[in-house]
């Protein structure tokens, strides 16, 4: 199927397409697109999710950045103002984390920080491994969610709560 500019998209319950072989063969990346409030995860051209976010507007910074860290419950809540999980944007006071105000998801109200539904943070904290690269610009994706109707849950994570450590992320 296509989604918007071109861009192959691929939802499968199993991950594969059917012969054995996953339908995807590039590593995982991010992309973020500032315009639509989109982020997608996608291998090479072709995106396997496409969420709707909350953003900063120009406070959120574009340009290229990695995974460096990943937390369960930020600063020892799951429902506080990071959410339930939390990805740290490479060497930044930046991430990709959940909220305790979804209403703000899909508009431009955070201090730079990349919002995310509980839901959808989990799938993609479950999705993607540290070390992963992420893309923030603009008009890169289509408007389209693109989300299948059973989400990728693995087992729980094993503790990656981090309590030795405090996240002063912008929100």
């Amino acid at each position: 199927a296509e989604a918007g500019m071109g861009i192959p998209t691929a939802l499968s319950e199993s991950g594969s397409s059917g012969k054995g072989v996953p339908f995807f063969d590039q590593p995982l990346r991010v992309i973020v697109d500032k315009q639509k409030h989109r982020l997608a995860v996608v291998s090479g051209s072709v995106i396997l999710r496409n969420y709707e976010v909350g953003l900063g507007g120009d406070k959120t910074p574009e340009g290229n950045f990695i995974i460096t860290d990943k937390v369960v419950n930020p600063n020892g809540h799951d429902n506080g103002e990071f959410g339930s999980r939390g990805l740290q944007l490479s060497d930044s006071n930046y991430a990709i984390h959940g909220t305790n105000e979804p209403e703000s998801v899909g508009k431009d109200e955070s201090l730079g920080c990349i919002r995310m539904s509980r839901e959808d943070v989990e799938e993609l904290f479950a999705m993607i491994p540290k070390g992963t690269k992420v893309v923030i610009s603009k008009g890169v994706l289509p408007d389209k969610q693109l989300l299948p109707a059973k989400r990728f849950n693995p087992a729980a994570p094993y503790d990656q709560t981090n309590p030795h450590k405090v996240y002063h992320w912008l929100n």
